[in-house]
């Protein structure tokens, strides 16, 4: 707090709070990043409001606060879909906040004692709709995915040969306007060169002893207008040493029986490769067309 604080008269009680909105809301997140509850809480009641002028504005705000039935597991912060819960635990908390004259928190202090809900049962993990969730690496809806990756990833780089993905490690979804894919993967070099070949087909077995990428991608698809735009960024890891796998090979069974590290090839540093939505007036690429 700033100016004299062991003036308590100089403090002005607020009759109304219009004004502290943003204080509160600054309070709360304070409180819910910086906690160890489970839960997020949003705020139930301002209880006591006083406003001392100085170089700008001190405040001191005591106000109650509510459990929600929103996990932070599965919220990052409060939305309209988090609701009080009757018999969940509850606070009291007294913030000390300075507004400097460009009406910015400048300094933020607070103290809350926390209150055990009575009879509380925990209710059903609020799902949050928009957020990530993981899928199976090895579900279907990941293989036109996968397809539209890994033909960007050879469209892009400078390699004399074709990659195909070996390994998917980790996937997940996000319900955006469409749909949009994460994917964490592994692309090993195959036999089939692209001075031979014009593109990558099942045929192409992966080198016993080839460089490798780490990479991981993010795949926006619009199924109703039938467009897919990836984006992946790939680091290029060391020489492995694989078993020999037929034509067709799958990489949701990938099966490693060594590793070799090298040096990795000048010709394959980290990169990164881009599928954007085209402007306004653009048409996109189609379903099966990669930019």
């Amino acid at each position: 707090m700033h100016g004299n604080r062991g003036e308590e008269e100089q403090y002005e009680i607020l009759r109304g709070y219009p004004d502290l909105e943003p204080i509160l809301r600054h309070g709360i997140q304070y409180f819910n990043n910086n906690t160890q509850h489970s839960s997020l809480f949003t705020l139930n009641e301002v209880k006591r409001a006083q406003r001392q002028v100085v170089a700008g504005l001190n405040f001191r705000i005591t106000y109650s606060i509510v459990q929600t039935n929103c996990s932070k597991e599965n919220f990052l912060f409060l939305t309209p879909d988090c609701k009080s819960l009757w018999n969940g635990d509850t606070g009291e908390c007294t913030d000390n906040a300075y507004i400097d004259i460009q009406l910015r928190i400048a300094s933020f202090s607070q103290n809350c004692d926390i209150y055990p809900g009575k009879d509380f049962v925990q209710p059903p993990t609020k799902i949050c709709v928009g957020c990530p969730r993981d899928i199976p690496t090895n579900s279907p809806e990941l293989e036109e995915t996968l397809t539209h990756t890994i033909t960007k990833l050879n469209a892009e780089n400078n390699a004399t040969f074709y990659f195909k993905i070996d390994n998917v490690k980790k996937a997940r979804v996000q319900v955006v306007a469409g749909k949009k894919y994460f994917i964490d993967f592994v692309a090993r070099e195959t036999t089939c060169s692209k001075e031979s070949n014009e593109e990558l087909t099942e045929s192409c077995e992966t080198k016993k002893l080839g460089q490798s990428l780490d990479c991981n991608a993010e795949v926006y698809v619009v199924p109703w207008e039938k467009k897919i735009y990836p984006t992946v960024n790939c680091q290029p890891l060391g020489m492995i040493s694989l078993m020999k796998r037929p034509p067709g090979f799958s990489p949701f069974r990938s099966s490693r029986i060594g590793e070799i590290k090298e040096e990795t090839t000048s010709h394959l540093r980290s990169c990164e490769y881009k599928g954007r939505p085209p402007k306004a007036g653009a048409e996109p690429a189609s379903e099966r067309e990669v930019s």
